[in-house]
């Protein structure tokens, strides 16, 4: 019964996740800047250049993570708590990101992921 559950969890937060799939009225969203830019401009600050994080801001290293947890990690910050962090652990990035998106500093979660991996990943 167990493993009826999980699957049927696992199945239900899958199709959450993915939107069930692609809506006749859905649009493309186009954004002001790209990955990098807005890496440079909002992230960088914190988690430094090359994604090595940085102590005094208590921003972690993200240039070890997974492109899944790197998007697992935005998802949570852009949807204020609903991927996998703690209660507080995205607190900050949550609470400016409205802030960054006013000044066009939007991005798509998943093309951000990839640059971060790309860029800055020291595992690949």
């Amino acid at each position: 019964m167990k493993k009826v559950i999980l699957i049927v969890s696992s199945i239900f937060a899958l199709m959450a996740l993915s939107g069930c799939g692609d809506s006749p009225k859905s649009k493309t969203v186009t954004y002001k800047y790209t990955p990098a830019e807005v890496y440079k401009e909002t992230c960088a600050h914190c988690h430094g250049d090359k994604g090595e994080g940085k102590v005094e801001k208590k921003a972690p290293a993200i240039n070890k993570k997974i492109v899944q947890e790197l998007e697992m990690d935005l998802f949570d910050i852009k949807k204020g708590g609903l991927g996998q962090s703690t209660a507080t652990e995205h607190e900050v990035m949550e609470h400016n990101m409205q802030k960054l998106t006013d000044k066009g500093y939007d991005y798509d979660i998943n093309a951000m992921a990839n640059y971060i991996f790309n860029a800055f990943n020291i595992n690949k």
